[in-house]
C-alpha cells in the first residue's frame, strides 16, 4: 500500500502525461482537400523536383519524368498559403509530406513522398523558380504562381 501522498502524486502526474500528450498534437491536423471557400479564380501550378532521390520516391516514380512531377494546376482563392496548396495536392495526388513545426517559423517540410533531405541536401522551397523569401504557410498566393519544391545540394546554398 502507498502512502496517500504518493496516489495523488501519481495521479497528478498521469494528469500532466495526458495533457502534455495532447498538446503536443495541436496544430497537427491530418491534411485535407480544398474547400469551396478555397476553390477561387487563381492558378497555382506546383512541381517536385526529386532529382537524385527520384528512384526513392514511393507513389509518385511512376510518374516522374528526369526527376520531376508538374501537377495539374489548382484553381484557388486568393490568400491561401502554399502550404495549404501542398496539404491539398498531396490528397489529390497521393503523395505523403512530412513536416516538422518550428515556433515562430511554421512548418517546414522535410520528407516529400517518402524522400527526406539528409546531411547533404535539402527540400528548397521556391516561387516562380526562385528561393522563396518566406518558408509555404508564410506565402500568401495572390496572383497565379509556379511553387516548387526542389531536392538541393547544401553545397548549392547561396542564402
Amino acid at each position: 500500500m502507498g502512502s496517500p501522498m504518493f496516489r495523488i502524486d501519481a495521479r497528478f502526474l498521469a494528469v500532466v502525461l495526458t495533457v502534455a500528450t495532447i498538446s503536443g498534437c495541436v496544430g497537427q491536423d491530418e491534411p485535407t482537400p480544398l474547400t469551396s471557400d478555397e476553390v477561387g479564380e487563381v492558378v497555382v501550378t506546383l512541381t517536385l523536383d526529386f532529382k537524385d532521390g527520384a528512384s526513392n520516391a514511393t507513389n509518385l516514380g511512376s510518374r516522374l519524368v528526369n526527376g520531376s512531377v508538374t501537377f495539374e494546376p489548382l484553381m484557388v482563392e486568393e490568400g491561401i498559403t502554399a502550404y495549404r496548396v501542398m496539404e491539398a495536392l498531396q490528397i489529390r495526388e497521393n503523395f505523403s509530406i512530412e513536416v516538422t513545426y518550428y515556433v515562430g517559423l511554421g512548418p517546414y517540410i522535410h520528407t516529400i513522398d517518402g524522400v527526406s533531405g539528409n546531411d547533404s541536401s535539402y527540400w528548397a522551397f521556391k516561387e516562380n523558380g526562385v528561393d522563396a523569401t518566406v518558408g509555404p504557410s508564410g506565402l500568401s498566393i495572390m496572383e497565379d504562381t509556379t511553387v516548387s519544391w526542389v531536392l538541393q545540394s547544401i553545397d548549392s546554398y547561396e542564402g
